[in-house]
């Protein structure tokens, strides 16, 4: 006798499939008016796309949880999730360091408006007699951003984020452990089988290792450069 199929449960039944990226460029022609979900996998392809200008590697697929509410005005406001990592080299050893760009519901939130009407409030705001000097509303200070026609395309919001996660500095798993890189061979100072006390490459011991590391945060540009900043804070 053949099992009856199984039917799946409510909350199985309200988790939509996940979609390719494709689907994050939004018809609203095709779509009603209140909520509605939207997921979509971030292939490892599309990622390294966006990182390619950078020293970050995708390591993986990522994806993304939103939903969408579509207004009379054809106003459509964005909250959700991101999930994603990737690597960058180690500030100091320059092995892997994983970076997540997790981003949790409701911190992922933006508003997309018909790009006429943005451009109504800038001249309504400012109202210059030239209009050559109407300046359009700062997107990045107002988390909205203008659309034409009938296309919101999230992929590039998206892309943004992925970028705007990018670390000024970051370390590999071995955390501030990490012992970088011999000031003078290059040997990674990590992969020594105990903890060394000279350089596995090159012999030059740990502690003369600091002293060059000590003379280059000394050096005549990186006083300079104190300076420069020193200046900009007085």
């Amino acid at each position: 006798m053949v099992p009856p199929k199984r039917q799946p449960n409510a909350k199985e039944s309200a988790s939509p499939e996940p979609r390719s990226v494709d689907a994050l460029r939004v018809d609203l022609d095709q779509l009603e008016l209140g909520s509605q979900p939207l997921v979509a996998g971030l292939s490892q392809a599309w990622v390294a796309e966006i990182l390619s200008e950078t020293d970050a590697i995708a390591d993986g697929d990522g994806a993304v949880s939103l939903e969408l509410t579509v207004q009379a005005d054809r106003t459509v406001l964005v909250r959700g999730s991101l999930q994603l990592s990737y690597t960058v080299p180690c500030a100091r050893c320059l092995e892997p360091a994983l970076v997540d760009v997790g981003v949790e519901t409701g911190e992922l939130c933006v508003t997309f408006i018909p790009a006429d009407r943005l451009r109504s409030w800038a001249e309504f705001s400012g109202a210059p007699e030239d209009e050559d000097e109407i300046e359009p509303l700062d997107a990045s200070e107002l988390d909205e951003i203008g659309y034409e026609g009938s296309i919101v395309d999230l992929r590039a919001f998206l892309a943004e984020q992925i970028l705007l996660a990018y670390p000024m500095r970051a370390l590999c798993s071995r955390g501030e452990a990490c012992l970088g890189l011999c000031m003078r061979c290059g040997t990674n100072l990590n992969l020594a089988e105990t903890a060394p006390d000279s350089c596995p490459g090159c012999g030059l011991a740990l502690s003369a290792n600091a002293s060059a590391a000590d003379e280059a945060a000394d050096s005549p540009w990186k006083q300079a450069l104190a300076k420069v900043k020193a200046d900009d804070l007085s």
